[in-house]
């Protein structure tokens, strides 16, 4: 196509997403709706995938002793646990040690100035095996002592993890899939509507013999219009929603480290989602664009 021939088809094009304001409103709205549960599905198995690995890197079994137990509960498990063959390396947390961590990791030191620690947080043991096929062995013989609460083993935790990279992975396929049909069908009736508008103006081209890609180039660039504004809303949306909850969930007075249980930080997700949304809506009403205008243009 020549440049004057671009020029009309833009023209047109944009003519025609104000001609039918609403329509395509419920288009953009649509396809918007179905992109930000995209980018909310996307978000969670990033994150998934992140708490992955920063789980494998951790020590692979956690023990967490009751709050209400004894010293001699606690002395009795950290003898069994000293002299155990199988135990390579153990770290012990006492309730001090887990809420100094734990107010490093929060911040705002002074909202925890008058709080009992020794009320809420109990012991804790890092726990390093030399035979890591011990693990379900090991943690069986660990919860018969009296005052342990929970044995958390890495193999677990990544367990938990795999299934909510699944779980979000299976609804986010069926979720996309549903949406992704209610987007097509509603933008392939803003095309066929257009396209019955013009029809008088399409028959005219045809009869000076324009083109099929003439003919359907300004439906598809009402579609990629379309579909850019519908990626732009569901990007900036799903960006501003996750950056709040970065801000609630992730400390505030540490910065961002890979090695710690922290979510990806919102700009660090901002990219993946923009470039997703972009490829997926622009895509998609493309597609549906040309192939609902396709028997109109027919020459």
């Amino acid at each position: 196509m020549k440049k004057n021939e671009w020029r009309y088809a833009f023209k047109s094009g944009f003519q025609g997403l104000r001609r039918h304001p609403l329509l395509s409103i419920a288009s953009i709205t649509t396809l918007a709706l179905m992109l930000f549960l995209m980018s909310t599905f996307s978000a969670l198995s990033m994150n998934a995938n992140h708490l992955s690995k920063v789980a494998s890197q951790q020590p692979p079994i956690e023990i967490t002793m009751q709050v209400s137990a004894t010293n001699e509960e606690i002395v009795n498990l950290a003898e069994f646990l000293q002299g155990h063959e199988f135990v390579e390396d153990i770290q012990v947390n006492t309730p001090q040690d887990n809420f100094e961590q734990f107010k490093q990791e929060m911040g705002k030191e002074e909202l925890w100035k008058d709080f009992d620690y020794h009320l809420y947080i109990p012991y804790t043991f890092s726990i390093r095996l030399t035979e890591p096929s011990y693990g379900s062995t090991f943690s069986g013989e660990v919860r018969e002592y009296p005052g342990v609460k929970e044995v958390l083993m890495e193999s677990e935790l990544m367990t938990m993890l795999d299934s909510v990279k699944g779980w979000t992975r299976r609804v986010g396929v069926i979720m996309f899939a549903i949406l992704a049909v209610t987007a097509s069908v509603v933008m392939a009736n803003t095309v066929r509507i257009a396209a019955l508008s013009r029809s008088r103006e399409i028959h005219i081209m045809k009869y000076v013999g324009s083109t099929k890609a003439f003919i359907r180039t300004p439906f598809i660039i009402e579609g990629v219009v379309i579909g850019l504004t519908g990626a732009l809303v569901a990007s900036v949306t799903a960006i501003l929603i996750y950056g709040r909850i970065v801000a609630r969930l992730n400390p505030a007075s540490i910065v961002f480290d890979e090695s710690q249980f922290m979510l990806l930080p919102a700009n660090q997700m901002a990219a993946s989602v923009l470039l997703i949304n972009l490829v997926t809506g622009i895509a998609l009403t493309m597609i549906v664009s040309a192939i609902s205008v396709r028997k109109y243009a027919k020459v």
